[in-house]
């Protein structure tokens, strides 16, 4: 069967990914031990969507995660762009044109125009942004 993720089924994963962390040290980065008990947690052996999550499958969805985390906080926090899990960078006519401008260096950030991201909070407590103060 198709691993497929829910939301349900991802918030499952960040959960458990928050719950061990501190087994990890700096970055997050995980070893093969702690994705075969993320795999065999009952929320993610029991999944919401599709087949069993697999060691890897669990692995690739945190890959995924991270990269499009640090898509969205860079539009968060760094675009010049106000940035809304409701509306994403929320562009109109009148800031086409910046966001047109945006978009060439910044393609990957293209699905957040007009849409949020529902896991940005939740990552951003695993992961601290990259934003700096204008001080």
């Amino acid at each position: 069967m198709q691993v497929l993720w829910s939301d349900k089924d991802t918030f499952a994963l960040l959960d458990f990914i928050d719950s061990h962390k501190a087994t990890t040290g700096d970055g997050l980065n995980f070893k093969v031990p702690f994705w075969n008990a993320c795999a065999a947690s009952p929320m993610l052996a029991n999944p919401e969507k599709g087949g069993p999550k697999t060691p890897k499958s669990c692995k690739e969805k945190w890959k995924r995660l991270r990269s499009t985390y640090m898509v969205v906080d860079h539009l968060s926090c760094s675009s010049g762009f106000v940035y809304s899990l409701k509306s994403g960078a929320d562009i109109s006519v009148a800031n086409k044109n910046s966001w047109d401008g945006y978009m060439k260096v910044h393609k990957d950030a293209a699905p957040y125009e007009n849409k949020g991201w529902l896991f940005y909070d939740r990552m951003s407590v695993l992961i601290p942004s990259k934003c700096k103060g204008l001080n």
